[in-house]
């Protein structure tokens, strides 16, 4: 459990860090939802990282900007700079997506470097 209180608190000391370093970068209510740690629509998959941690993914980069084996981090990161038609799915676990409901597992669809989509998914403790 410590381990995840350690990750929570430099996860939020960066997404800090970054709001104090880059103020016209992340707007406002995106930065209330990153210190809820909280996904919501709008957020690109850095934002989505910052409010809810450890994820899995799936990259589909577009082919018009990214080689065929493209790093996808490399992809997936690119999003906040330089949006593109990739396409990107990433899984969370965490109780504060819905916090009336205990830890859930919730997948964001992102595409021109905005989430897309919020699901939860069945099979979440």
């Amino acid at each position: 459990m410590e381990n995840n209180l350690n990750a929570k608190q430099r996860r939020r000391n960066e997404a800090i860090q970054v709001f104090k370093d880059h103020p016209d970068k992340i707007a406002p209510a995106i930065q209330e939802k990153i210190l809820a740690e909280q996904v919501v629509l709008g957020m690109t998959p850095y934002d989505a990282y910052l409010a809810a941690g450890a994820f899995a993914f799936k990259v589909i980069a577009d082919p018009k900007k990214w080689e065929k084996n493209a790093d996808p981090y490399k992809v997936m990161w690119a999003q906040s700079v330089s949006p593109d038609e990739s396409q990107i799915w990433m899984t969370f676990e965490n109780d504060t997506q819905y916090p009336a409901e205990g830890k859930k597992l919730f997948r964001a669809f992102f595409q021109n470097g905005k989430a897309l989509e919020i699901e939860k998914l069945r099979g979440a403790r």
